[in-house]
């Protein structure tokens, strides 16, 4: 049943595009750059909301249930270039669209500082990620958001969407780029 409701969704949502071509349409440029739950999509057993998406259906709508996050796991969107040692990014939230779970920065941005050992992981595709130098993960970030076309293979700029963990004093202890397609 749900795929035969995503498959009546996807054509109904290609059919609406199509015809709103003509007139121009209005993107949504967010939708394009945010990153797919798939790194961490584990169906929650709640009824968590959709960020405004999608059907009543339990919350989920034809995505099926919101992803939930490992313990101690948050997405954020990084709202401004890093710099050495911290970052300003907002929280993510998932919201459904026809590509299933995207996320999305929500609300004011919050001031992370690294810590002095911080795992750092780039997207290089299909869900994989290579392990980097934060420098180089800070840079990378930053090309994204003022000169995309300074990302070189196998990286490319994924919706500035990352999985980060904290330690015990708040400072960000890993952070992974998330990849969508």
């Amino acid at each position: 049943m749900t795929r035969t409701r995503r498959l009546i969704s996807t054509v109904a949502v290609v059919a609406a595009l199509s015809a709103a071509t003509a007139c121009g349409p209005e993107e949504d440029t967010a939708a394009g750059s945010g990153a797919s739950s798939q790194p961490s999509a584990k169906p929650s057993t709640g009824n968590g909301g959709n960020g405004g998406s999608g059907s009543a259906d339990n919350g989920g709508g034809d995505c099926g249930q919101p992803p939930k996050l490992p313990a101690g796991h948050k997405m954020v969107e990084v709202a401004a270039p890093p710099t050495k040692g911290s970052m300003t990014a907002k929280d993510a939230k998932p919201a459904c669209t026809p590509n299933d779970w995207i996320y999305h920065g929500d609300g004011k941005a919050n001031y992370y500082l690294f810590s002095e050992n911080v795992k750092a992981e780039l997207a290089t595709g299909g869900g994989a990620t290579k392990t980097v130098p934060v420098g180089e993960l800070w840079t990378h970030a930053g090309d994204c958001m003022t000169n995309s076309s300074a990302v070189k293979s196998p990286y490319s700029c994924s919706g500035n969407i990352y999985d980060i963990t904290l330690d015990s004093e708040g400072k960000v202890k890993s952070i992974k780029e998330i990849w969508h397609s």
